[in-house]
């Protein structure tokens, strides 16, 4: 009877080296085709989020270019608005020293709330044929300058908001704050024991007279 030989020590060892390497290499293929589908499933989400991106930014730009065309004065709604909430006066029309009083441009009034204090003064209401208005203006509106002083007399600054001032014309009509107003340099707000000077620049239809509003005080 013929004996069997054993096999050889190397060829054992070789034998489990490639079994190990074709193991690890299925692994790997595996991995790899893992990874590949994710990234497609990533890359078509990508794709889809960029679409859906540049469908609502189209749309935002023609929502915006069709208000513009049919809303009048939109975009001084839309800064009014901004300004409005992004930075809320501390005074209402409960602060006055005075209710519904009625002053000479010029003569300064107090105004308190809590900690916050200030002194008001409109220093004068003209139209300046030398300013020039934006042109979301109405034709043939004439630029009315407003100059309005605030002196922060309490224990906490007062943040400045160019909407607490309205002005009115002759007729009685509340007249539209210019967006060049924001050409100029304005305050955020006044500091206390600061004093603040701004002009503002609203659309006028006539000479006037006109009368601007803060809280509950009126100056003619």
């Amino acid at each position: 009877m013929k004996e069997t030989q054993n096999r050889p020590f190397y060829r054992l060892l070789w034998f489990w080296i490639s079994m190990a390497s074709i193991l690890i290499a299925i692994v790997c293929l595996i991995v790899a085709a893992a990874f590949t589908s994710k990234s497609g499933i990533a890359d078509k989400k990508i794709a889809s989020m960029s679409k859906s991106y540049s469908k609502a930014s189209s749309f935002n730009k023609n929502f915006n270019e069709y208000m513009r065309s049919n809303v009048p004065d939109y975009d001084s709604y839309v800064s009014g608005y901004l300004d409005s909430g992004s930075s809320k006066s501390t005074i209402d029309s409960s602060t006055s020293s005075s209710e519904n009083f009625t002053e000479s441009f010029g003569t300064g009034q107090s105004f308190s709330n809590n900690d916050t204090d200030i002194e008001v003064n409109v220093l004068s209401a003209n139209i300046d044929s030398s300013v020039t208005l934006s042109s979301e203006a109405e034709s043939g509106a004439k630029p009315l300058v407003v100059t309005v002083s605030i002196k922060n007399t309490g224990n906490k600054a007062f943040s400045f908001n160019t909407h607490d001032f309205t002005a009115y014309d002759s007729e009685g009509s509340v007249l539209n704050l210019d967006l060049n107003t924001y050409d100029n340099d304005m305050p955020d707000s006044v500091n206390i024991g600061q004093v603040v000077q701004a002009k503002l620049y609203f659309d006028a239809k006539n000479d006037g007279p006109f009368s601007v509003t803060f809280a509950d005080g009126t100056w003619k």
